[in-house]
């Protein structure tokens, strides 16, 4: 799967809230996530522009774990990429397997997340501790489609919540000073 993403840094979310109601915009949900971040051992993640994390979200007194790749970015505009993602049952233990396979952890980013939905997209509101305000718009495409009219429509939804500059394409990762 590709992941198909443009992020954007906001000062407020007050105004992206109201636009993102005016436009048909629904709330999914608010989250809050912690990501480990890895590099590998055969090759520095940081130079070939790929991630691997595993991620927490507590839901219902439970604990979502997920184990995640990143490709490189596939574009110069967007953080279009690569993302391969699967649910695991315990992080401490998935840790462990990468640990003892000679992988670092690189970084922690923790984040608080509301999530809504328009059409095939994603839009979140992010407040990343240590790194700011973000808003991030994202959908899916098979990996042999052209990704360019996804990112046509990504850039059209900013335009509506009146975001036309700010765009960001380091990971957060990035913002935080880990290459």
């Amino acid at each position: 799967m590709i992941e198909v993403e443009v992020k954007a840094i906001v000062k407020d979310f007050e105004e992206v809230r109201k636009k993102l109601t005016q436009i048909g915009a629904v709330k999914i949900k608010t989250e809050y996530q912690s990501d480990v971040y890895y590099n590998a051992p055969h090759k520095d993640f940081g130079e070939t522009d790929e991630a691997l994390r595993i991620r927490e979200i507590p839901e219902n007194g439970k604990t979502r774990v997920i184990l995640t790749y990143k490709g490189a970015k596939l574009d110069n505009i967007s953080k279009t990429r690569k993302e391969i993602e699967v649910d695991v049952s315990d992080a401490e233990n998935t840790s462990l397997i990468l640990e003892n396979l000679n992988f670092r952890r690189a970084a922690s980013v923790k984040k608080n997340r509301d999530i809504y939905h328009i059409k095939e997209f994603i839009i979140t509101l992010d407040t990343v501790q240590d790194v700011g305000t973000y808003v991030e718009i994202e959908t899916e495409a098979n990996e042999d489609e052209d990704t360019s009219e996804s990112i046509k429509k990504i850039y059209d939804i900013y335009k509506q919540l009146g975001i036309e500059e700010g765009f960001e394409r380091r990971s957060y990762l990035e913002l935080i000073g880990i290459d």
